[in-house]
């Protein structure tokens, strides 16, 4: 099922193509708090190509990096049939948690490395404290 937001943003050359890159944060980041699971062949037809061939995946990793959007795996397959986990990177909520953690498992430990398990942790238990304060939360109040 796809929505007109998600269709294909390409016609005639890339001023369109870079249109529909730029409307994917606001996709992504609506109906599921900054993430989104879609396939490799929904990003290359996104990006207006045919055919997930190494230069179609990097001019596809290229265009996410540009627009704030992680992705997991963290190296985009040519399997079209192989599902991506697309993430806003600045939005807080789920997508930023998932940045974190890539962050923190692809980067050598540096000076940032502190602080961002702090900051992970911290917004990992507001998570788990809202979550119980779900009505239909098993731990949550009735």
């Amino acid at each position: 099922m796809t929505s007109p937001e998600l269709s294909e943003p390409v016609a005639d050359g890339a001023p369109a193509a870079e249109r529909g890159w730029a409307k994917l944060p606001e996709i992504i980041g609506l109906p599921d708090e900054g993430f989104a699971l879609w396939d490799v062949e929904r990003l290359v037809r996104f990006d207006g190509s045919r055919k997930a061939g190494s230069r179609i995946i990097e001019r596809i990793e290229q265009q996410l990096a540009m627009n704030n959007i992680g992705h997991l795996p963290a190296k985009l397959p040519t399997d079209s049939t192989c599902p991506v986990l697309l993430y806003r990177k600045d939005v807080p909520g789920t997508g930023y948690i998932l940045h974190l953690v890539h962050e923190l498992a692809t980067h050598e430990v540096s000076d940032e490395t502190k602080p961002l398990v702090h900051q992970l942790n911290m917004l990992l238990e507001a998570r788990a404290k809202l979550m119980r304060a779900q009505p239909d939360h098993p731990e949550g109040k009735r």
